[in-house]
């Protein structure tokens, strides 16, 4: 996991990792976007500040109550509601084993608030299919098998997207060499196949 860094644009990037716990970087000037990183808008600096020493401070409560607050009395956007996955997935990490799944069922539900406040970021899409691998991963098999098949799901349907298809393309607002983003993304799928090995057939949701 790597540390808040002294980045040159003060532009927070939001990863959200396999165990759960979100990777937390600023971007420097000049260096290359990171493939499938959710980046906060300016206007959500100050809150995701709180939230970073509220995570420090293992307080979890504080910082789910400070993300859901919003910015400027309006609710809280598609970065804010993904930062309360990567919150509710870290709590199920250190937290009591026994809540483990309610912890895991809360990241998996805010993941999909996410989404749908903005479903045409792809960044958004490939955040769900992530929740969903890491739920998987951490109720183990076969509770976790069918959020195994829904991340598969996810990630194979997003790799026919036409704007991966092209060698540039834009992402968030920004224009981005789609290779790694392919490469990234590649990577989960197979990622999934490898871990599900042993599932058996399971229905999902879409």
């Amino acid at each position: 996991m790597r540390n808040v860094a002294a980045g040159l644009s003060g532009l927070f990037i939001l990863d959200v990792m396999a165990i759960g716990i979100a990777t937390l970087s600023q971007k420097d000037e000049g260096r290359e976007t990171q493939a499938w990183f959710k980046k906060a808008p300016v206007v959500d600096n100050a809150v995701f500040e709180r939230i970073l020493e509220d995570r420090k401070k293992g307080d979890f409560d504080g910082a789910v109550a400070a993300a859901l607050e919003g910015v400027g009395g309006k609710p809280p956007d598609d970065f804010l509601l993904q930062a309360v996955s990567d919150i509710y997935f870290e709590e199920a990490q250190q937290g009591d084993d026994a809540k483990r799944g309610q912890w895991v069922g809360l990241a998996v539900q805010y993941s999909e608030r996410a989404l749908a406040t903005n479903p045409t970021d792809v960044v958004n899409v490939f955040n769900v299919g992530e929740a969903y691998l890491t739920a998987a991963m951490n109720l183990h098999k076969p509770a976790g098998c069918g959020y195994y098949a829904e991340s598969l799901k996810v990630f194979e349907q997003l790799r026919r997207d036409p704007i991966l298809d092209g060698k540039l393309g834009t992402v968030e607002g920004e224009q981005v060499l789609m290779e790694p983003y392919r490469q990234r993304l590649d990577g989960k799928i197979r990622q999934v196949r490898e871990l599900s090995e042993g599932c058996i057939a399971v229905a999902v949701k879409y």
